[in-house]
């Protein structure tokens, strides 16, 4: 998960999915994920901002023990990046231009999913594993890049609320859920 300081939009990101793994899976399959956030100019060391932490928390994540970190090329070689803007995205794709294969931004990821089924999901990944399930759901976001209609690319974007009022960052954290929830129906339908 990426955004500009690393206390904000992309903790929220990365706590948020791995709160709702853990709500979801067995520990043991919950750790196959590995999820993590960086920032492309990064509050290195820094705590999540207060007001990120506490939409974090009403939505059920911890932000315990986080601190930002720069996003580094051994982090885009992640099997999916997604980040909060299309900036964002252009510059993982600028440091590793074979990372375009697997980034887009979180909205925009929601978006790609719209259309697809979890009968095409189940189909794709039969052994109903979560980690197999996770893989064809990218793909099939993936494969829907240019077919899923956008009136406005912003669209595509979680505006950064960092030194805004509470509302903006609960705007934030709630685009955030609204696209992790697409992904997760999908991940855990039967």
């Amino acid at each position: 998960m990426v955004c500009t300081g690393n206390i904000c939009r992309s903790p929220v990101m990365e706590r948020l999915l791995v709160a709702r793994l853990r709500e979801r899976l067995s520990a043991d399959d919950a750790a196959r994920f590995e999820v993590g956030s960086a920032g492309t100019w990064a509050m290195v060391g820094e705590a999540m901002s207060p007001e990120a932490v506490q939409t974090l928390v009403r939505l059920g994540g911890d932000a315990a023990g986080f601190v930002g970190r720069d996003l580094t090329v051994e982090l885009i070689d992640a099997d999916l990046v997604l980040t909060a803007t299309r900036e964002h995205r252009g510059h993982v794709v600028s440091e590793v231009p074979r990372a375009a294969s697997r980034t887009l931004t979180l909205l925009e990821f929601a978006r790609l999913l719209g259309p697809v089924t979890p009968a095409e999901i189940a189909q794709t990944a039969p052994s109903g594993d979560p980690v197999d399930r996770m893989r064809a759901i990218a793909a099939a976001a993936f494969a829907n890049r240019g077919l899923v209609p956008i009136t406005d690319p912003a669209d595509d974007d979680i505006a950064d609320p960092y030194r805004r009022d509470r509302a903006a960052y609960e705007r934030a954290a709630a685009d955030i859920d609204a696209a992790l929830t697409v992904l997760l129906d999908l991940l855990f339908a039967r």
